[in-house]
């Protein structure tokens, strides 16, 4: 009977596995660092895709006006009954028929984003806080947030209509603004009671405008015909000259609606780190 005989070189195997050993080592730490990498990045920059490019600083106005036709300065809200609806009308919708969207996503949209804090200069890396994209989801969050003294209008209906018709107007204009406007907003009040009868919006240069340029300046003069005054943040959406490569609805502006409606005598933003 031939025998077989193996010969196991226990020497070699031994180096080969810990050759394998090392490599495994190896391995699971540059995987382990790619991935702390990874998460220290995207940590980083969560919401610098939402960033804006304004290429120049972007100056806004308003004013008030009374019934009798004289410029006044005074906190101003709408008085509305619950379940009032404000009218929307877009004036010179038919030439400029690519910004409607643009219009009803500033206006009615309910979508919210996450912007990390250091972006803003307003805390550190990896704190977080939630902006709105459109008017519609700000106020109603305003509304969840807090029992107001006047109702905050959360119902707000787009129309097209060319007399002029609606409680709030936007105006696209391709003229550009002699003071050197973007957009202003006029309001007409009862002063007697501090009300907003109605809102009229100019958006200068229109055609000259990109949709984050245009989208940036509808929002910060329809925070005017709500109600809001400027800022005192250069940060803040509603600052007198948009400076913000993020200009969006915040949290501060969204306070500032809730002060104003809650019989505030000031309409102000005043946003503080």
């Amino acid at each position: 009977m031939t025998k077989i005989i193996l010969f196991l070189d226990e020497t070699n195997h031994g180096k080969k596995n810990n050759v394998f050993k090392k490599n495994l080592v190896l391995i699971t730490s540059i995987l382990s660092g790619v991935l702390i990498l990874s998460s220290l990045f995207f940590t980083s920059v969560v919401g610098e895709e939402h960033q804006v490019e304004l290429n120049s600083l972007t100056n806004t106005g308003y004013f008030i006006q009374n019934l009798k036709g004289d410029t006044i300065d005074t906190h101003l809200s709408w008085r509305l009954v619950d379940g009032d609806t404000l009218y929307v009308n877009i004036l010179n919708g038919e030439k400029h028929s690519e910004k409607i969207e643009l219009i009803k996503s500033v206006l009615l949209s309910g979508e919210t984003i996450e912007i990390d804090n250091s972006l803003l200069h307003k805390g550190p890396e990896g704190t977080m806080s939630t902006y709105y994209l459109g008017w519609k989801g700000a106020l109603e969050a305003a509304s969840e947030k807090q029992d107001t003294e006047l109702f905050i209008p959360i119902n707000i209906e787009l129309i097209n209509s060319k007399n002029g018709e609606g409680d709030i107007t936007i105006e696209l204009s391709n003229f550009r603004n002699g003071d050197g406007y973007s957009g202003w907003t006029k309001s007409i009040t009862d002063d007697t009671q501090n009300q907003i009868l109605k809102s009229h919006i100019v958006i200068f240069e229109t055609d000259n405008l990109s949709d984050s340029q245009f989208k940036t300046i509808l929002r910060h003069e329809l925070g005017h015909a709500f109600g809001l005054a400027h800022s005192t943040a250069p940060e803040d959406l509603m600052y007198p000259s948009i400076e913000t490569d993020f200009p969006y609805i915040s949290d501060c502006t969204i306070d500032a609606i809730i002060h104003l409606y809650d019989g505030g005598t000031s309409s102000e933003v005043i946003c503080q780190i």
